[in-house]
């Protein structure tokens, strides 16, 4: 294995098939082909670090939450300033390929620090369809762990991938078997239109003939609704809190946002008064 050698080339894959966005399904199915063909997949040996360009990432497969927690990343970029390379991520040798596992958080971290080194990485021992039950597992007990919402949109993503048994998705999504027969019915009923729903509350609502797709001229009320909705779940969390404390508020929504707070400011900014933004603008000046 130590003459295997890093193709950058193959980092960008395709994620489109036949002009349609690939399902994970379809990432599992293409990864397990040249599994099986390439001669040196499921190395459990080979460079100890790759470079970032090397490593390829298939989120839809194995990223189980339901996306980047920016609040952890910008935790991951303080600690590769301060010591430097972080714990190895895992990957998977799929023919030439150098594919994501486990890690993404800190593959996210590395890309944002602009981090130029090699990465070091651990290689996984076992095939792609293992390789999504583990990334659950992994994830389930991680630092960060998975939510319930996460666990859930996992579990179906799982059953519409429709490769593992009952027992192995409850075991990897960390949901019961009979919350797992559930889905398995809802993707029976929904047929071929099964694949539409990301989510598993979405998906469920379908099932049962409660359809919650938008309609584009709904959808400012929806979020406004769901605003709402988050903004009571504020209140009762933090009562008075947040509001008496502004400064904390802040302190607080930076570390939660990350790399996202520049956008979410931007749009903060649209919903002050002209007066207010005059104001502010009057006090900045002062100093």
């Amino acid at each position: 294995m130590d003459s295997l050698k890093p193709i950058a080339a193959v980092t960008q894959r395709k994620t489109t098939k036949e002009g349609a966005r690939m399902s994970a399904g379809d990432h599992l199915q293409e990864l397990t082909e040249q599994f099986t063909k390439g001669p040196a997949s499921g190395a459990t040996t080979g460079p100890p670090a790759l470079h970032l360009g090397d490593i390829e990432t298939v989120p839809t497969l194995f990223q189980p939450r339901g996306g980047i927690s920016e609040r952890h990343v910008s935790e991951l970029i303080k600690a590769i300033k301060a010591v430097g390379a972080l714990d190895p991520v895992t990957v998977m040798l799929v023919g030439t390929r150098f594919v994501l596992i486990d890690g993404h958080h800190r593959i996210e971290a590395y890309r944002a620090a602009r981090w130029a080194g090699p990465v070091p990485v651990r290689y996984f021992d076992g095939t792609p369809e293992e390789g999504v039950l583990v990334a659950g597992e992994a994830n389930s007990k991680a630092k960060l762990p998975m939510d319930n919402t996460d666990r859930q949109n996992f579990a179906w993503r799982l059953v519409l991938i429709d490769r593992h048994s009952i027992a192995k998705v409850a075991k990897a999504s960390g949901i019961s078997p009979a919350q797992v027969t559930i889905m398995r019915r809802a993707k029976k009923t929904l047929g071929e239109h099964a694949g539409d729903y990301v989510s598993w509350f979405r998906a469920r609502l379908a099932a049962n003939g409660k359809d919650l797709l938008i309609d584009p001229n709904e959808k400012d009320e929806w979020m406004e609704q769901l605003a709402d909705r988050y903004a009571d779940e504020l209140t009762k969390k933090f009562s008075t809190k947040l509001a008496l404390n502004p400064e904390v508020a802040a302190m607080a929504l930076a570390s939660y946002f990350g790399r996202k707070l520049p956008e979410v400011y931007g749009f903060l900014r649209e919903h002050l008064s002209e007066d207010d933004r005059v104001a502010i603008e009057v006090d900045n000046d002062e100093f």
